[in-house]
């Protein structure tokens, strides 16, 4: 594709312009090879404009900014290069309009939703995609960076999957990812909204900040396209305000479109009876914990929505045995979960306990460098809802272990918690006070096969510290 074809139709100005060929686009210098586009990006560590001339040295064709640099390549200058990265990437790759794209947003609650939905499409034989936090997943697998990727990336993994013959694809969207614009350029056929509670207060700073994020998925709707959401959720109000043609509507309360409630509630899994239209089904889950009840919900109702089959939506949604750090068993009364926030943490500490017959106990500690009025919350959750509290590390990244888990102290009023700093070692004393009938939790990192600290980011997969601790 030619540069002036590539910019065509956008606001900007060029300078020694060229019209060259353009081969690749890519926002990481490392990824420069000749004939790409770099797009330099302007993030919270790092400048793009300062990898410019490494991009150069690579084989660079040109270059967009944001600000003139001195560089003899042809240079394309916007306002925002993060805004427009998503433009550059849909000119280039093109838009898929044959590929149906189901979004889900919200605190909790989207990966269980998403492998749901994944499940169901499987059985239904639309050969979907999966973009979401544990990975991205089309005809092979790709570990995840992020929740949502940059928007280049997601056009990337588009055509990927348009190669591969995929029709659907089922995309967890974060609300980061809606607040830096990074799925602007994408039209959505279904979008869900799970919940919402308290959670990255340090990059929206206010609960209302985080809420209108996530809600702006429901702009991104095509003009025929449904809108998902939790009837039991405060939220749901502000979504039926909204200009939207196709709505339904999940929970366990009377009014909502698809209804939902929890006959049988064991460790082995959910029995649940949902009532869409007057009629009464069926579904036997795997999955465990009463939250997982709208998760279910969400992911039938995106079968509705679809127009699948009740056969279809049950076998897709029965078949799903767990996800990977999602209230994962990996032995007997050892659970692994991602919960890292509040609401989150305060839903598994509650499901656990019904399960339990000896003490609870939970190891978990809280992200540095992220929403720090969360942690008291959330150690306050922890001591009223465990019998054992055991406050460890997570992912300090720059901050001081030690200052985070004053902060997750400052909200416990009771005496039932100790402190050990290093996850391991809080792994392995949470392992070695439990009884047969205790169960323990370990919270905060789930699917996670790192721990960053610092500057370095080291390998640490909780499920394989309790598996090597007891030799398994």
């Amino acid at each position: 594709m030619r540069l002036s074809e590539l910019i065509a139709g956008l606001n900007c100005r060029v300078y020694n312009f060229r019209d060259v060929h353009i081969e690749s686009l890519a926002f990481d210098s490392r990824k420069v090879k000749p004939g790409t586009l770099f797009i330099a990006l302007k993030g919270t560590k790092y400048d793009g404009h300062n990898f410019i001339k490494q991009a150069e040295n690579q084989g660079a064709s040109a270059i967009v900014i944001q600000e003139k640099v001195d560089s003899a390549l042809p240079q394309v200058l916007f306002d925002n290069t993060r805004e427009i990265l998503g433009k550059l990437a849909k000119n280039f790759y093109g838009n898929f309009p044959d590929i149906k794209i189901i979004g889900i947003t919200g605190t909790n609650g989207k990966t269980t939703t998403a492998f749901l939905i994944h499940s169901i499409l499987q059985r239904a034989g639309y050969n979907p995609g999966l973009i979401g936090t544990v990975y991205y997943a089309g005809k092979d697998k790709i570990k995840a960076e992020r929740t949502t990727p940059e928007s280049l990336d997601i056009f990337e993994l588009l055509n990927t999957f348009h190669n591969d013959g995929i029709k659907s694809i089922v995309m967890e969207v974060s609300s980061h990812a809606l607040a830096l614009k990074r799925v602007e350029e994408l039209t959505f056929q279904i979008a869900v909204f799970t919940n919402l509670s308290q959670d990255h207060l340090d990059f929206h700073r206010t609960l209302n900040k985080y809420k209108l994020a996530k809600l702006h998925l429901f702009e991104l709707l095509n003009r025929d396209g449904f809108a998902i959401f939790n009837q039991d959720d405060p939220v749901s109000e502000e979504i039926k305000r909204l200009n939207i043609k196709n709505i339904l509507s999940f929970g366990l309360g009377t009014n909502a479109s698809v209804q939902g409630g929890v006959e049988s509630n064991t460790s082995s899994g959910l029995k649940i009876n949902i009532y869409y239209k007057d009629q009464k089904y069926d579904i036997h889950s795997k999955l465990i914990g009463e939250f997982n009840c709208y998760n279910i919900l969400a992911g039938y109702a995106v079968g509705v929505a679809l127009d699948l089959e009740y056969a279809v939506i049950k076998e897709g949604i029965e078949s799903l045995k767990g996800v990977r750090g999602r209230m994962e068993r990996v032995y007997p009364n050892i659970f692994v979960d991602f919960a890292h926030s509040p609401g989150a943490l305060l839903n598994v500490l509650s499901s656990l306990r019904r399960y339990t017959t000896g003490k609870l106990i939970v190891v978990f500690g809280c992200g540095g460098d992220r929403d720090r009025e969360k942690r008291p919350q959330m150690g306050r959750i922890a001591s009223e809802n465990a019998d054992v509290v055991i406050i460890t590390s997570d992912n300090p990244r720059t901050e001081n272990p030690e200052n985070i888990i004053k902060d997750i102290t400052a909200g416990i009023k009771n005496n039932n918690f100790k402190i050990i700093t290093e996850r391991d070692k809080a792994i392995e004393y949470g392992i070695r006070i439990r009884n047969s009938d205790d169960i323990l939790l370990i919270a905060g990192k789930g699917h996670e096969e790192y721990q960053n600290i610092g500057d370095k980011i080291i390998p640490f997969d909780d499920a394989m510290i309790v598996r090597k601790i007891l030799g398994k």
